[in-house]
């Protein structure tokens, strides 16, 4: 019993350790990117606002207010912000790990903790802008209340989770070849179009559909539209393919992580 004790106080130390060492980097990494004059690190959560806000504007004098009963404020919303968590966290992982190589003289500092850490700023800034937008938009009455928040923070959390295991394999990649990091933006590109971001399934014949729902952002962004319609609007999500695609992903990239080690532990 005194063994068992002593290693769960040894494990509850250990995570304790980690998380500060997390927690430091992220504030680290803040500092660094947008520094400590103005609005500092405010401009993490301002930054994806004015984007999505730009992109809902450009759209509501561009189309018609509504597309298949979904207001169009609606679908960019519950669209374009999960692309940026998308988009951001996959940026965040090229090069990161040689651009932290310097802390990792520090012991407790490990190479999955920058990794880590990074990602964490991209989802925790880019979900408070997200929050930011929504609450604005309800408030005004531009966009209906949130139906089901659970669908809502399950499609959320799947988007994130997907963007972890990018941005983790992309972190080892860009360590073994320069020629990865020019390909990152053109196949960013080239999934928005499939990801789900400004379509729904529904909209899309049978045939079409079933290959669509191979992709798994698609899942994500469906669960999440779910949660702010309700059953008014028909969705198709499968959030456990979406979510095994993510663990597997993960565990790719701290495998490619470790693999990637001798290439930038400092020595």
């Amino acid at each position: 019993m005194s063994a068992r004790r002593s290693g769960e106080a040894t494990l509850a130390r250990a995570a304790r350790i980690q998380t500060g060492v997390v927690s430091a980097l992220i504030v680290r990494f803040l500092v660094t990117r947008y520094g400590r004059r103005n609005i500092g690190f405010v401009w993490a959560i301002v930054e994806p606002m004015l984007l999505c806000l730009s992109v809902m504007t450009l759209w509501s004098f561009a189309k018609p207010a509504s597309e298949h009963g979904v207001k169009v404020v609606a679908l960019v919303l519950t669209g374009y912000m999960p692309l940026t968590l998308w988009r951001h966290t996959c940026q965040a992982g090229v090069h990161v790990l040689r651009n932290a190589v310097g802390l990792m003289y520090h012991r407790n500092i490990t190479m999955i903790d920058t990794v880590l850490s990074r990602m964490a700023l991209e989802f925790v800034s880019t979900t408070a802008a997200f929050i930011v937008v929504y609450a604005v938009l309800a408030t005004l009455g531009i966009v209906e209340p949130i139906h089901d928040h659970g669908l809502v923070l399950a499609g959320w959390f799947a988007m994130g989770a997907l963007s972890l295991g990018a941005g983790c394999v992309l972190a080892a990649l860009t360590e073994y070849s320069e020629v990865v990091e020019k390909f990152v933006q053109p196949v960013q590109y080239i999934l928005v179009p499939v990801s789900g971001c400004f379509y729904m399934l529904d909209w899309l014949p049978a045939r079409v559909r079933d290959w669509a729902e191979w992709v798994p952002m698609v899942h994500a962004y469906e669960a999440i539209r779910d949660g702010f319609f309700g059953p008014a609007i028909p969705t198709h999500h499968a959030l456990p393919y979406a979510g095994l695609v993510a663990l597997l992903t993960i565990a790719l990239g701290l495998v490619l992580i470790e693999a990637v080690r001798d290439r930038v532990h400092p020595h």
